[in-house]
């Protein structure tokens, strides 16, 4: 499998910031293998070994443990190129995060993201996975990624709502460092280390803070970029796009399941279901979002009843299309056909 990459805005942010603190930029450049020259280049991609080669190169240089936190609480949205911009114009935390997570994979496809909500708490967690490294060894490669992302978190809630984000407990998947002010210090909060995820825990009340900047035009405008340069990244070779196009053909008056499409695919559904979460989504929603680009394309030929059109897509009732199709589109089937 190719390696993962990440976005040359997130590894040029964390060199300009070590550069700060005395970093010899042009010897790291030598060590690592890395052409300065790519770093200019707008969405230049950086192959996932040599991002965490310049981590290594930058803590040892510099010889700040924390590297990681202190660029995370200094981080600013705009690192994030595109992804920044989109986050900028949402409008409420949720929508921050629903986003982040979508979009993670164009600027960070070895840390995918995801958050969830159960009993009023918000779990945001972040998922090392590597291609060229062993699990036990990325877990210590990429401390600086985790760590990172969730001191950046707190710091672009900030900026986006005016409001401090409290997290109700930090968990890590690295075993725990000798000092733990700095943790103590940024997260205020109980902190777990050797855990199974990075796991960022927080009040799901937080998720209805309003965005200051929210501008809904633009989010629009900038989502479509972001589309566009998601299906550019390794094109044809996505597993997103593959399972969209075999549940359109195995979409016939039965739903698809996911071991089926998996097994299609030569693989274990497991493993289906970690590569759809590295690219910012899952199983379902490529199920919901083809059974509605098929129904506006079915709606579109007056010779198919929506009767039909249900069972095809694979609706038990009419009238559970009719509620899937209004979510979906906020109008009835039968209205968007009598445009």
């Amino acid at each position: 499998m190719q390696e993962k990459t990440f976005s040359g805005y997130l590894t040029r942010s964390v060199i300009q910031f070590a550069a700060h603190q005395g970093l010899d930029v042009e010897g790291l450049y030598s060590r690592v293998g890395l052409d300065p020259i790519v770093l200019t280049t707008p969405d230049q991609r950086i192959p996932a070994s040599v991002h965490y080669a310049v981590w290594r190169e930058v803590v040892k240089q510099t010889g700040d443990e924390n590297l990681g936190l202190h660029f995370g609480e200094a981080f600013n949205v705009g690192n994030y190129g595109i992804v920044g911009y989109i986050l900028l114009n949402c409008q409420t935390l949720a929508d921050v995060f629903e986003k982040y997570c979508r979009y993670t994979f164009l600027f960070c496809q070895g840390v995918p993201s995801q958050l969830s909500v159960s009993d009023g708490m918000a779990f945001f967690e972040c998922h090392l996975k590597s291609d060229f490294m062993p699990q036990d060894d990325l877990s210590t490669e990429s401390r600086y990624d985790s760590e990172c992302t969730f001191a950046s978190t707190l710091a672009a809630v900030k900026t986006l709502t005016g409001k401090e984000l409290r997290p109700s407990m930090v968990s890590f998947c690295h075993a725990p460092p000798v000092d733990l002010s700095e943790y103590q210090r940024i997260f205020q909060t109980d902190l777990k280390f050797s855990m199974p995820f990075n796991r960022l825990v927080f009040n799901a009340a937080y998720l209805d803070w309003p965005v200051l900047s929210c501008n809904a035009h633009l989010l629009s405008f900038f989502e479509q970029q972001a589309d566009a340069m998601l299906g550019a990244i390794n094109g044809g070779d996505r597993y997103s796009q593959k399972v969209a196009h075999l549940i359109a053909e195995h979409l016939q008056g039965e739903l698809p399941k996911i071991d089926a499409i998996a097994s299609a695919l030569s693989i274990s559904t497991r493993h289906l279901q970690r590569e759809l979460q590295a690219e910012g989504t899952s199983f379902q929603k490529l199920l919901d979002k083809t059974r509605k680009e098929l129904a506006l394309r079915h709606l579109e030929n007056p010779t198919i009843s929506i009767h039909d059109i249900a069972f095809l897509l694979g609706f038990s009732e009419p009238s559970a299309f009719n509620r899937a199709f209004k979510r979906w589109t906020g109008k009835t089937p039968r209205f968007c056909r009598s445009i």
